[in-house]
């Protein structure tokens, strides 16, 4: 993993023990790591250490989501920037939202008839790929308006995610 990615793991990680409330003490006590290990992570300079992952990733959405960024190096696992007020949150999810409908209902017409790329044109891959970026941004706006709803509402999405979805 390249040092910046380190970094961003980092950040994150220092963002969810601060959301989460949680020390970093604690969190070197409860995974049996030093405490300069995790400072180590929180300051980008060596990756979460193994046995911490599942308490980092229970303690808050954010820690899953670094653990998850760390482990792949998918930016889809990071959150969006700027304003993070919920009502700005809000709107750009709806934004998102709406983008992508309008996308995925011209797709579902110019899928109609096909079964793989050879049988698309190069502007319906084009299009396609386009509306891929475009989901992927809505479900990070969407995440992202879950996190902060989590650290502005306590609505304990880390529960909610560990629930059986049947």
């Amino acid at each position: 993993m390249a040092m910046a990615e380190m970094e961003k793991t980092g950040s994150m990680l220092r963002q969810a023990l601060e959301n989460s409330g949680t020390p970093a003490k604690c969190l070197a006590m409860d995974s049996n790591y030093s405490v300069d290990a995790v400072y180590a992570t929180l300051n980008g300079k060596r990756k979460i250490p193994r046995d911490a992952r599942h308490k980092i990733a229970q303690m808050h959405p954010l820690g899953g989501l670094a653990v998850a960024y760390e482990g792949t190096g998918y930016n889809f696992f990071q959150i969006v920037t700027g304003d993070m007020h919920p009502q700005n949150m809000l709107q750009k999810a709806l934004k998102e939202d709406a983008d992508v409908d309008e996308k995925l209902k011209q797709i579902s017409w110019m899928l109609i008839d096909k079964r793989s790329s050879e049988d698309m044109t190069k502007e319906e891959q084009a299009f396609i790929k386009s509306t891929a970026k475009e989901l992927i941004e809505e479900i990070r706006a969407l995440i992202s308006l879950l996190v902060v709803w989590e650290d502005q509402f306590k609505i304990q999405l880390v529960k909610m995610f560990l629930e059986n979805p049947d």
